[in-house]
């Protein structure tokens, strides 16, 4: 198979197992309204595919990249693809501040007499939420694991390091944003200095350092597990078990 074939198929296969993943969340969802005849947690599919937007950039620029024989555009090119992927990325961890709605039983509605009872419900809704929260979180980690290989093969291993460091601290900051100051990624890109005045006041907050420390801390807790057992060298096969 031809070298440019190879990695082509296998982005193509993951995103296909990646999409059969949200597939399985959205399932669980319409469950959900099945069992309980109510149309609550709509956010969650939202969110889900808000988080599938960074693994799009980060494999449509894996693709495409590597094919330009200029270095220079191909350099030139990659910045805005990390940018965009920058701005997109926050929504794949995002989804963990979800289980807040979980914990004020915001959708916790059912009369005694029906089924499920509340009980039931709670436990399913912390399944699902779950879900979706660890496939976005995985879809995200994936993504970066592509962006910085590519950013490597490119510009570098010094300033790939150095990009992942602050994407993972920038990442942290923005699910504050998200949470707390109701910005998304297309307030970024349509309403700048709103994002940069927010920004400005959510930086006066000393909850705004902790929450994000915390997050940025669990990104990268969770990338490093992720790269550490890709660069694992198992000696086993199919053969020898």
């Amino acid at each position: 198979m031809p070298e440019t074939k190879k990695p082509a198929n296998e982005i193509l296969t993951l995103s296909a197992l990646l999409a059969l993943a949200m597939l399985g969340c959205a399932s669980l969802y319409g469950l959900r309204v099945l069992i309980s005849r109510r149309v609550y947690y709509l956010y969650l599919l939202q969110n889900i595919f808000l988080a599938f937007v960074p693994y799009l950039i980060a494999a449509f620029a894996a693709l495409c990249l590597p094919r330009l024989r200029d270095g220079r555009l191909k350099k030139a090119l990659l910045i805005p693809a990390a940018l965009l992927w920058l701005v997109f990325y926050p929504n794949a961890p995002y989804i963990f501040t979800d289980f807040i709605h979980l914990i004020n039983k915001v959708y916790l509605r059912v009369a005694p007499s029906e089924w499920p009872d509340l009980n039931a419900l709670v436990w399913y809704d912390l399944v699902m939420t779950a879900a979706f929260a660890f496939i976005g979180h995985f879809i995200g980690l994936v993504s970066m694991w592509i962006m910085q290989h590519l950013m490597s093969s490119i510009w570098g291993p010094a300033i790939s390091r150095t990009f992942l460091g602050a994407a993972v601290i920038l990442a942290g900051f923005g699910i504050y944003l998200g949470r707390f100051s109701r910005l998304n990624s297309w307030d970024a890109i349509i309403s700048p200095f709103h994002v940069a005045g927010e920004v400005v006041e959510a930086l006066s907050d000393p909850m705004a350092f902790f929450f994000s420390f915390a997050f940025a801390l669990f990104i990268l807790l969770s990338y490093g597990s992720l790269s550490s057992f890709k660069k694992m060298d198992l000696p086993m096969s199919p053969k020898s078990l």
